[in-house]
């Protein structure tokens, strides 16, 4: 697999609790390299998330059309601006992971399922999904965005996507490319109708665990004689 890392220079801050001012990162096909003895933002780590999505197809050019491109992270109450660094403009080393390679690698702490299947709809990949989480392995597949199928362990399709929303840790890798056969098949519905079921099903487990929980308190004992 062919090596993709671009790097950014922060060129504008305003009440950024974790960084400044010509502070700068590095993206990575599976990776995101913050400033040393920085915390991971997770808002800025999800911006880079979507962001790699963009930056994939211009690697081979070395991101011409992106040179004078300045990106924005503004989702708390602080900004940063950013734009490409040396990285970027220097080395010979960006380019497209190939078909069969991993792409896109991480953990599910830092970014979670629902997001990531949003990002893939709205950048209309087309590739496989895998999951390792604390119940098992799981797949979902795409095609130009679209949800074509998806298995965890004994369930299939919807509701195992349904099943895998509701795990919060876990690792994935995104691999491009699909088999002629997954090219060919129909998609599993439309993608927001099923990402909203799986939002209600997400709600309806953790009111379930809300009211287990309160179950499960022992009574307060009166000291009233």
């Amino acid at each position: 697999m062919t090596t993709f890392a671009v790097a950014f220079d922060i060129v504008y801050e305003r009440n950024c609790p974790f960084y400044c001012d010509n502070d700068g990162f590095v993206l990575t096909g599976n990776a995101v390299n913050l400033p040393a003895g920085r915390p991971s933002c997770l808002i800025l780590v999800r911006e880079l998330t979507s962001l790699l999505f963009t930056l994939l197809p211009h690697a081979a050019t070395g991101f011409a059309e992106q040179q004078d491109t300045v990106f924005n992270c503004g989702g708390c109450t602080g900004l940063i601006k950013f734009r490409l660094g040396e990285l970027a403009e220097e080395s010979g080393e960006q380019t497209v992971a190939e078909d069969d390679g991993v792409m896109i690698s991480g953990r599910l702490d830092a970014i979670s399922l629902l997001e990531l299947l949003q990002v893939f709809h709205m950048h209309q990949k087309t590739g496989r999904l895998l999951l390792d989480v604390p119940a098992g392995q799981g797949r979902i597949f795409f095609r130009e965005g679209a949800l074509i199928a998806a298995r965890f362990g004994e369930i299939d399709n919807q509701e195992a996507i349904y099943a895998l929303l509701r795990e919060r840790e876990g690792h994935f890798d995104y691999i491009p490319g699909l088999s002629p056969s997954l090219m060919e098949a129909r998609e599993l519905g439309d993608f927001m109708l099923i990402l909203m079921e799986g939002c209600r099903h997400l709600d309806e487990a953790e009111e379930k665990g809300t009211t287990a929980e309160e179950k499960e308190e022992p009574p307060v004992m009166s000291s009233d004689k």
